[in-house]
């Protein structure tokens, strides 16, 4: 019985170890879609930001106000994203070159593409 028991034993741990694991990967495929989904609103909010430029110019009207308004909010989206792809890189064990944007492993020390030392 003792080798039953170990084979329930065995077929349990990777079971649960599947479900980990596909836990971890629903949860990156979400987070990935919610990186794109704030990597959409950023590029509508530059269109808009510039054609309130433009049009600004256009009219010769100051809009510094609303341009710093713009600022923050996109501040605060660019933010939103760092943070979902910090997310991904950790649930990958992964660190992001803050200077090239690469993907390192989460013990190196140094970009593998630009040389820059990473901030562990």
């Amino acid at each position: 019985m003792t080798t039953f028991d170990d084979v329930f034993s065995k077929a349990k741990s990777v079971a649960e170890s599947a479900g980990k694991k596909t836990t971890e990967m629903i949860e990156v495929a979400r987070l990935k879609i919610q990186a794109a989904e704030i990597e959409r609103e950023i590029s509508s909010m530059l269109e808009g930001l510039g054609r309130l430029v433009y049009d600004s110019r256009k009219e010769d009207e100051d809009v510094a106000g609303k341009v710093d308004d713009c600022r923050q909010k996109l501040d605060e989206r660019y933010e939103a994203l760092a943070k979902a792809r910090a997310k991904i890189d950790e649930y990958r064990n992964q660190v992001t070159c803050r200077n090239c944007g690469a993907q390192n492993a989460e013990d190196a020390v140094y970009c593998k593409r630009c040389g820059v030392k990473l901030s562990n």
